[in-house]
């Protein structure tokens, strides 16, 4: 699976953000993948990214 360079952006700013990524199982990685792709707009696409990086730093 494939993660969009937006969401690997996002991720690798936050501290422990893509380890925590990582760390998830494969079924929840590629859901915020399809969450992230199936996104129309790019305001929709940027505040999804936002909620999983923040989901995953514990914020």
């Amino acid at each position: 699976m494939e993660i969009p360079e937006d969401l690997a952006a996002a991720l690798a700013q936050q501290a422990g953000a893509p380890e925590a990524f990582e760390a998830l199982a494969f079924s929840q990685r590629k859901e915020y993948v399809r969450q992230v792709e199936s996104a129309k707009a790019q305001a929709t696409r940027e505040r999804r990214i936002a909620s999983i990086v923040e989901k995953l730093s514990g914020k």
